[in-house]
């Protein structure tokens, strides 16, 4: 089958190559330390109402077109204070006694982690974080979000006074619009914060009862969410590491074999099929979480991605029954430098044990 123009880019690794890391774990992002802060500034409140107090995103109502809207701009493009008069209303949760914060380490830097078992409210924040305050659909399968590049008027605000008493970038004759436009441009990470974002519920929509040696579904639950951690951690490590956080089979991949292997031991390539949504004829329904990662491309071409990342899969379980690996930083960059048609190839375990073995070293 000649691969189309999509397919070759779709098949494409990652573009930088990284053969080694400098100490570890890597250090923390600017916006980690304030949310330190929100966690010790929420005193006995749940902490969605202290987050609100920070983060306007969080106050304004989810409604059809409101990021179009003079109140959004007003509040998130030049930082008014939210005002519920101005949006005839302030965004709720249902159950925020739910929701918790916590700052999760991991050797690609640590990050603050939102989580709640209640669906809906997670829907709720990941369109209030990361989809300009639309009420957006999330596929079943997906349950959870690692979302950079998030306005934090907050640290922003901070910033400003600092600057007024010139202690930070100050330039003569410079006004604080176009202080800030400069820092956004070239400094981001000032003033934009990632957070992961997670809904507590078996991994992937399966069943305890379809996962190997699983005895119960709190057992299952509690894996789960090991498993979530470590694979939204580990696109967070592509992104520290190669610059890229992608929406492709490739990341999926590589992301389920930490998260399994850090939380279940051993990566499964029957389970990573199941996880996907994808059916044991390699059929995707609608809704699947498979979908999110095929985006943009045919009918065809998404069976064809799905096909390769099936073969790469099994030939993945296969080198790590061979050659073991722990869930580190060794088998991120030993995978992530490799593409799906290398692992999928008739010789494929062979290049992922010997791909694996240079990298063992790592971490």
């Amino acid at each position: 089958m000649k691969e189309s123009q999509d397919l070759e880019l779709y098949f494409q690794g990652f573009v930088t190559p990284v053969f080694s890391l400098p100490d570890l774990p890597l250090a923390e992002e600017p916006h980690v330390g304030r949310w330190r802060e929100y966690l010790r500034m929420r005193h006995d409140r749940d902490i969605f109402a202290s987050l609100q107090e920070r983060l306007p995103q969080l106050c304004i109502p989810q409604h059809p077109g409101i990021s179009a809207s003079a109140a959004y701009a007003a509040v998130m493009k030049r930082g008014a204070l939210f005002s519920a008069t101005d949006f005839n209303g302030r965004l709720t949760l249902e159950r925020p006694d739910l929701l918790t914060l916590e700052i999760h380490s991991h050797f690609a830097g640590a990050l603050p982690v939102l989580a709640t078992t209640h669906r809906e409210d997670f829907v709720r924040l990941v369109n209030a974080i990361g989809n300009r305050c639309e009420p957006a659909t999330i596929p079943d399968g997906v349950h959870a979000k690692c979302i950079g590049g998030i306005n934090n008027w907050d640290r922003v605000n901070l910033l400003h006074d600092l600057w007024n008493k010139g202690q930070v970038f100050k330039v003569p004759g410079e006004r604080w619009g176009a202080a800030l436009q400069r820092v956004a441009k070239e400094e981001p990470e000032i003033i934009r914060d990632r957070v992961v974002l997670l809904h507590q519920a078996p991994y992937g929509s399966v069943c305890y009862s379809d996962v190997p040696g699983m005895p119960d579904a709190a057992t299952w639950l509690a894996a789960s969410g090991k498993l979530r951690i470590e694979h939204e951690f580990t696109h967070y490590a592509t992104k520290r590491i190669h610059g890229q956080m992608r929406s492709n089979m490739l990341d999926e991949l590589i992301a389920d074999c930490m998260g399994f292997t850090a939380s279940l031991g051993a990566f499964s390539a029957p389970l990573f099929r199941r996880c996907m949504g994808i059916d044991d004829k390699a059929r995707i329904p609608q809704g699947a979480r498979a979908w999110e990662y095929l985006q943009g491309l045919s009918q065809a071409e998404a069976m064809a991605v799905v096909d390769l990342t099936l073969k790469a899969a099994e030939h993945l379980q296969r080198a790590l029954t061979m050659r073991p690996c722990p869930a580190g930083p060794g088998l991120v960059l030993g995978l992530t430098s490799l593409t799906l048609p290398q692992m999928a190839a008739s010789d494929g375990v062979e290049i992922i044990s010997s791909t694996l073995d240079r990298f063992a070293g790592e971490g």
